[in-house]
């Protein structure tokens, strides 16, 4: 254990907290399941462990609970000693008999919004990694404070009820679920945990930098042990009152629109509540925030074709077809397995098939360009043909897998899968798992 972490664990150990034993962690993930088989060939749960107390602490305790773990590093490169520390990180995972992989963020640079922009190009960094390793699981280590933390400055922000439900406990992505099962676990626990451990930890100066919104929160919950709890509460009656909306919206969803994999919507005449209306707009733009909420208002209240947040809405038949917005979609990219297009579409092929050279992922365009006369009218509005994804060749289109249009010497074994990176419904599990101890 090196110095400097024996002094900060000497700091910590003033703090209290109990310690976190292996049989109510195993309580907590089974409520947190399913889970797949465990075994030395097993697909690997994943863990996002950025070396501190908390990370690791969650790291410890998966490791105790399953053997097939693996814990992904990041090293953000925004601190001259944080690829030091992702190495000693490494290390430590290493002693836990954890295997683990280095993601380093290449192009982040400070600035405006960089909190932000390191938060997007982790996850994108982390998911990338589970999809690699085959995992369908990544744990999170957020904890208790941090969950009061997030309702107190959405509390100060005037978020809305969704808002005020804070992090869930578990999170389906597009294809990988988000699991933070140390949300009912105060931070004390989880130092007293390291302890008990022999373990040391790092500690990230910018965590008490009071320039940040987060930082001031966590200042003013600091000792004052009734708020605290009055946050976290107030997580856990928003987030029964979440699941019980996104409930009725799946309902919704399920009986009245019909999804398309070319990445469009078809609505009934009378439109969505306004907060699936939102939700779908988020879906079918690529979005990762939701439209201005007095645009959908207005669209609900008076239902017109239009254009917003990314996506537009037209008149089809006598109801609606929510689709891709033209002119915000991005440029073509160079065409190879697992290109990303638009936030919204992956590029895949049966295994062992190559892809001709030159080709590039981009908007199929104008639908006369590719579109066969000798198969007729497609029964979809030439406006949405156009936003479907396509690969190009010199400039001219060579293939629209959803439509079944692939020129000569084309493999017709490629597709574009639609994974947007917001579902319309969030398959989301809020409030307390009733396994792990609530810190009091």
């Amino acid at each position: 254990m090196d110095r400097l972490d024996e002094a900060t664990i000497r700091m910590k150990a003033a703090d209290g907290g109990r310690v976190i034993g292996d049989a109510e962690f195993a309580r907590c993930m089974q409520a947190l399941g399913p889970w797949l088989p465990d075994g030395p060939d097993a697909v690997p749960v994943a863990i996002a462990v950025s070396g501190g107390a908390d990370s690791l602490a969650l790291a410890l305790l998966a490791r105790r609970w399953r053997r097939a773990v693996v814990g992904l590093v990041v090293d953000h490169g925004l601190r001259a000693e944080s690829a030091q520390e992702a190495a000693l990180t490494l290390r430590r995972l290493e002693a836990l008999d954890i295997p683990a992989r280095l993601l380093r963020l290449e192009g982040l640079s400070r600035g405006p919004r960089m909190a932000e922009r390191a938060r997007r190009m982790r996850y994108h960094a982390l998911t990338g990694a589970c999809r690699e390793l085959g995992s369908l699981d990544l744990l999170l280590g957020h904890h208790g404070d941090d969950q009061a933390e997030t309702v107190l400055m959405r509390q100060r922000a005037g978020s809305g009820p969704d808002g005020l439900a804070a992090m869930a406990r578990a999170v389906a992505g597009t294809d990988v679920r988000f699991v933070r099962p140390l949300l009912g676990v105060g931070k004390a626990d989880l130092y007293a945990t390291m302890r008990h451990a022999g373990l040391a930890w790092v500690e990230d100066p910018s965590n008490a930098d009071l320039r940040t919104e987060r930082a001031r929160a966590r200042s003013a919950l600091s000792g004052d042990a009734p708020l605290r709890d009055a946050c976290r509460d107030a997580a856990d009656m928003a987030g029964g009152q979440r699941m019980a909306r996104d409930a009725h919206d799946a309902q919704w969803l399920a009986a009245h629109a019909r999804f398309d994999a070319g990445g469009w919507v078809a609505l009934p005449h009378g439109l969505p509540p306004a907060r699936v209306l939102s939700a779908l707009v988020r879906t079918v733009s690529g979005h990762e925030y939701p439209p201005s909420p007095g645009g959908i208002a207005a669209l609900c209240a008076a239902p017109r074709q239009a254009t917003l947040g990314g996506a537009c809405l037209l008149a089809h038949g006598d109801g609606w077809i929510l689709a891709r917005e033209e002119a915000a979609m991005q440029g073509p990219v160079p065409a190879c397995a697992g290109a990303c297009w638009d936030g919204r579409f992956v590029l895949c092929g049966a295994g062992g098939m190559q892809l001709p050279p030159g080709l590039r992922v981009g908007a199929a365009g104008p639908v006369a360009a590719w579109w066969p006369r000798e198969r007729g009218r497609a029964g979809v509005p030439a406006r949405v043909l156009r936003t479907l994804p396509a690969l190009h060749r010199d400039g001219r289109v060579v293939a629209v897998p959803h439509m079944g249009v692939f020129a000569p010497g084309m493999e017709q074994g490629w597709r574009f899968a639609f994974v947007p990176p917001s579902p319309a419904t969030a398959l989301a599990r809020f409030g307390p798992s009733g396994q792990i101890h609530h810190p009091v």
